[in-house]
């Protein structure tokens, strides 16, 4: 099973989760169509029962991360244009 691990430096799952489950309840149509019922393993969550639903929470899990890491690259400063 693939999981979301939580490293130093990088946003914790249960953050990316609840961005997740937010996302989730406020748009209508998702709202309608998937289910949030989770697996816990010693009292920490798992994955998603419905695989559709762990399906997508593993994108957004990865896109997020993807998304810290892209902004974690970029410059501190706006680059400005060359003087001549």
């Amino acid at each position: 099973m693939f999981d979301i691990a939580d490293k130093p430096g990088k946003m914790p799952k249960e953050a990316i989760r609840g961005f997740f489950e937010r996302v989730v309840k406020e748009t209508p149509a998702l709202k309608a169509s998937t289910p949030l019922g989770a697996m816990e393993v010693n009292g920490k969550f798992s994955h998603y029962m419905n695989p559709e639903t762990d399906t997508m929470w593993l994108g957004f899990a990865l896109g997020m991360r993807c998304a810290q890491r892209v902004s974690n690259a970029m410059p501190t400063e706006p680059q400005r244009p060359v003087q001549e």
